[in-house]
């Protein structure tokens, strides 16, 4: 029979255990920055530019396809891949979103890992939409309100192209942590990827 000390003890255990599983992630994704922070971004990655501190993100404003709006979830539990077009989707655009699904197929097993997310201006054109569908059925599309002017801002800053013709990563936690320059060579996106992936414990 347990003594009522037994059983308080077993209870704070219960607590701490409790109280573990959700500093997990924060404690997780603090330990992956101190990784990237000592290392220096050329000892972790060779293509994207790190974004020191990393921005919270909150997509207040941004609807699916369909007018639905999208709860920030959508930015948690993977990494992101963000790229913004402007009438429709361009030859830029089109590049872009080639390139990160040949990387999201690159890291294999970790494929699920991984995901991508296109902000438009406004609702994609029927012969839009079906290509999107059909070329990249991962791909997670939005539309930007008047509403998430709050949201553009965040993905401007130093360094960052003012056209957003960038390709920005967004951690498992809905932090900006990292963009690409248009024409950053495919081998050194794919290397940052899989390194951040090894290393994180969350997403």
């Amino acid at each position: 029979m347990s003594t009522p000390d037994a059983q308080a003890q077993r209870n704070r255990v219960k607590l701490l255990l409790i109280i573990g599983l959700f500093l997990l992630p924060p404690i997780a994704a603090w330990l992956t920055w101190q990784y990237v922070g000592s290392t220096g971004v050329e000892g972790t990655t060779n293509a994207g530019t790190l974004v020191s501190p990393a921005r919270p993100l909150d997509i207040a404003g941004l609807s699916a396809g369909d007018g639905q709006p999208l709860g920030d979830a959508v930015l948690r539990g993977r990494w992101t891949y963000v790229m913004f077009a402007s009438n429709g989707c361009d030859a830029r655009c089109a590049q872009q979103l080639y390139l990160t699904r040949q990387i999201r197929l690159g890291v294999n097993k970790d494929m699920p890992r991984v995901q991508r997310l296109l902000v438009l201006d406004d609702a994609p054109a029927a012969d839009l939409a079906q290509t999107l569908a059909s070329e990249h059925a991962d791909l997670v599309v939005a539309v930007r309100g008047d509403a998430a002017a709050a949201l553009l801002e965040r993905f401007r800053g130093d360094g960052f192209a003012p056209d957003g013709a960038q390709c920005f990563l967004v951690d498992p936690l809905g932090n900006l942590m990292m963009f690409y320059d248009p024409g950053v060579p495919p081998k050194g996106m794919i290397k940052d990827l899989r390194k951040l992936l090894k290393v994180s414990q969350i997403g």
